[in-house]
């Protein structure tokens, strides 16, 4: 399993989990995507390398062209719902849901989303808006 971090999640978690062996990456690492690096760049990447994709950015699920991108390509993606998680807090909860993020990086098709609250709760998180969504309706 890689683990990805999108830009909104930083790269302070992903270099803490590469110095304990944990396979991951982010974008602003300059030797493959640079800050500032847009979504639909990185995004069929993750997909075709397999990378399970941790992000803040929920809104990739909400804009055509990346939900497009995200089913089109496989990703598997963890959403954590706050995106006001501390660093720390982060690294934790990571650390904490390794076996299940190794499961569902193993067993899940793909394309796939979770999302996850700081506390450790998951649920699956649908690729396709509902129809109310789509009528603007919450």
């Amino acid at each position: 399993m890689k683990l990805f971090f999108d830009e909104d999640t930083g790269k302070g978690v992903p270099t803490a989990l590469r110095a304990v062996g944990i396979r991951a990456d982010y974008v602003g690492n300059r030797r493959r995507f640079r800050l500032g690096t847009a979504d639909e760049i990185w995004l069929p990447v993750a997909g075709r390398e397999q990378w399970l994709v941790v992000s803040c950015n929920k809104a990739i699920l909400n804009a055509e062209a990346q939900r497009e991108i995200f089913i089109r390509e496989k990703v598997g993606a963890v959403f954590l719902t706050s995106g006001q998680e501390r660093k720390i807090e982060l690294l934790k909860l990571i650390l904490r849901k390794l076996e299940w993020l190794e499961r569902i990086d193993e067993e899940e098709t793909r394309p796939f989303a979770f999302e996850m609250t700081i506390g450790g709760k998951s649920r699956r998180s649908p690729l396709l808006p509902s129809d109310d969504e789509m009528r603007g309706i919450p």
